[in-house]
């Protein structure tokens, strides 16, 4: 029997005519995330970051860790600069290791362009080849683009979960939401995916 692999490099150009690759993230890549996460907490409480929080060291810590777990780390790249990352982090333990947590971050330059979705495409796919039986991830209920991007791939609201998470501006409620990728409510399986 032969093992599907995923499909983990994809490489097109924007609508805009710039040159974009989407591949495994790299150590190297660590710099450059954490500059990325920083510059999305500045445009204000669309994640759950501040300014200056983020360590290079950190992040290229938590880059090898996901891995080292089973996990998934895609750094999307614009003319050669990181745009987006999305990560999936396979959950520990018997009773959970068939769900991961999904979470992604683009720049706002990126935003609106499909990248996004191509970066949760392929993240899916993956989580589909390795066996997983569900994604989930947790948003801010004002988050309408990020929500609104979840629901049409198939994600399903689960929950809120108040307080969740302590920002400048006080607790913050998350939203969670969840994608079966197996067995009973599975969605069906994202379209092959096309470069832009």
């Amino acid at each position: 029997m032969t093992m599907t692999r995923p499909v983990l490099r994809r490489e097109g150009t924007t609508r805009g005519g710039r040159p974009y690759v989407i591949r495994p993230s790299q150590d190297a890549d660590a710099p450059g995330l954490a500059a990325l996460i920083d510059a999305v907490a500045g445009e204000g409480e669309l994640i759950a970051a501040v300014p200056g929080e983020p360590d290079t060291i950190e992040q290229s810590s938590r880059l090898v860790s996901i891995v080292l777990e089973g996990g998934l780390t895609l750094t999307l790249e614009v003319d050669g600069v990181p745009q987006g990352h999305v990560m999936v982090q396979r959950r520990a333990g018997g009773h959970y290791a068939h769900v991961g947590e999904i979470a992604i971050l683009v720049s706002n330059e990126q935003r609106g362009a499909g990248l996004g979705r191509l970066l949760m495409e392929t993240a899916i796919e993956w989580g589909r080849v390795v066996g997983l039986a569900k994604l989930s991830l947790r948003v801010f209920p004002d988050n309408r683009r990020a929500i609104a991007l979840y629901r049409s791939l198939g994600f399903q609201d689960e929950g809120l979960v108040r307080g969740e998470v302590r920002m400048p501006s006080g607790d913050r409620d998350m939203l969670l939401m969840g994608l079966a990728l197996s067995g009973p409510g599975s969605a069906r399986p994202p379209a092959i995916l096309q470069n832009e």
